[in-house]
């Protein structure tokens, strides 16, 4: 049996002049519309040889033949000016990243052997469009290349290679299961929100489980972690807890099933977005304050050994653990971490655990600040402000005080930092999970964390 998946894109149609027609497909033959008809080989068929067919098996078809679509719709051909940009997506944001994560033998295995590419879109009569589809684990139809967007297209590729792997190697039987009373084939009829409240993370991912499959791998991989917190974040509790379960169970289908590390890969593809267009879904400032409220620091951690000690928060660091220390003889108290908590109303908080030399209860001592961020540029400056209590954390406070003075408080205070991810070679184990805070116009000297929702 031939399966075939489509991506589809919702549209609005405007029927002006009070009334619309269905109108009757036409059976015009677009093949002679081809921009270079005659064919001859050009330069494009022989970077398209070299690069896919010689090195991946891979035949790109981008002179139109109306066998490689619906035969009730008309679809145009591509410019040829469009071709290059998006099998170069292709190539860069999809096949080498999974090359350089899952092996050579991986992709040349599992890659379609067909990439068919139109210029238009492919309309249905509900007025919803193809925007890709994918068949029988061999060929994927690319629709719309000439309003070419590499963002764009990258969801789609992805989207449509998550059905090849899907035909090829089975869906995870416990994942229909995650929202299978929620499934409507009718999903164009369901309004965005209502998706997210019901733990879809698109309207069309709520038309059947195995679109909600490539929807929730597609905008992980190339929307990123972070988007995908946020969106969980801000749907409802059942429903957030369904989009992590289909998180987790994608994950485990790659790094388990497929011998994919699926964290690597999203560090992969997002860092080729990052260095090409570098959408605003993958830009750091938007989502301290809002999605990550604490960054925890503890200079004991492996990912300090990994990525390095600044040294003049190090030595800051050092010197308030310095203090707890010397509070008392006998308890010995070890400072185990800092953490900074963006609260409300620009309120922050700098928390300081200790705990005894000899084990036992943990306790927080709490200073009080304000701070100004701006989600734009990521530009952060603390102020110290009055205690907000007496007891508790604020009674643990006190009892450093003056070491607290002297070390942290002047380091974080009097300078302003530029939030962004950490700049290093993070391994994709913790890509997007650590945010680095780098002194504007002095970049040597800078303090990074792990992020807590």
């Amino acid at each position: 049996m031939k399966i075939v998946n489509k991506i589809l894109i919702a549209l609005s149609v405007v029927c002006v002049l009070g009334s619309c027609a269905k109108e009757e497909v036409k059976n015009v033959d677009f093949s002679q519309y081809n921009d270079d008809d005659p064919q001859t080989k050009t330069e494009l068929d022989n970077w398209l040889k070299t690069t896919f067919l010689d090195e991946y098996n891979i035949d790109v078809v981008y002179r139109y033949n109306r066998y490689y679509h619906d035969v009730d719709r008309n679809v145009t051909p591509p410019r040829l000016d469009a071709v290059k940009p998006t099998m170069e997506s292709v190539l860069n944001g999809y096949l080498l990243p999974y090359r350089k994560v899952g092996g050579v033998d991986f992709i040349k295995k599992m890659s379609p052997k067909e990439w068919i590419l139109f210029g238009s879109n492919s309309y249905a009569s509900d007025g919803s469009v193809y925007a890709g589809t994918a068949s029988a684990g061999r060929r994927v139809n690319l629709y719309g290349i000439n309003n070419y967007s590499a963002y764009g297209a990258l969801l789609v590729i992805h989207h449509e290679f998550v059905h090849i792997l899907n035909q090829l190697v089975n869906i995870p039987t416990d994942f229909e299961s995650i929202s299978k009373a929620d499934y409507k084939a009718t999903w164009s009829t369901t309004p965005a929100d209502t998706a997210r409240k019901y733990g879809f993370v698109t309207s069309y991912a709520s038309g059947s489980y195995t679109e909600d499959y490539a929807e929730t791998a597609a905008h992980l991989l190339v929307k990123g972690q972070a988007w995908y917190d946020r969106y969980a974040n801000s749907s409802s509790d059942a429903g957030k807890s369904k989009l992590k379960q289909k998180e987790a169970n994608v994950a485990n289908y790659y790094t388990s099933n497929l011998k994919v590390n699926f964290r690597e890969l999203q560090k992969e593809i997002q860092n080729y977005l990052k260095s090409t267009v570098y959408p605003n879904d993958l830009k750091f400032p938007q989502y301290l304050a809002s999605t990550y409220k604490t960054v925890t620091i503890n200079p004991g951690n492996a990912i300090y050994s990994k990525y390095g000690k600044p040294a003049e928060f190090q030595a800051a660091y050092d010197k308030m653990k310095a203090a707890v220390l010397a509070y008392s003889s006998t308890a010995k108290y070890n400072l185990d971490y800092v953490q900074v908590r963006f609260e409300a109303d620009n309120k922050a908080t700098i928390r300081c655990a200790f705990t005894a030399a000899a084990g036992g209860t943990q306790y927080l001592a709490d200073y009080s600040f304000t701070y100004a961020y701006n989600t734009t540029s990521g530009d952060l400056t603390f102020t110290k402000v009055e205690q907000a209590g007496t007891t508790g954390n604020y009674a643990n406070a006190a009892l450093f005080s003056a070491g607290f003075a002297n070390s942290l408080q002047p380091y974080f205070t009097g300078k302003t930092f530029t939030a962004d991810w950490l700049k290093a070679d993070v391994e994709g184990a913790d890509y997007n999970s650590l945010a680095g805070f780098y002194e504007k116009n002095n970049t040597t000297n800078y303090w990074y964390g792990v992020l807590g929702l």
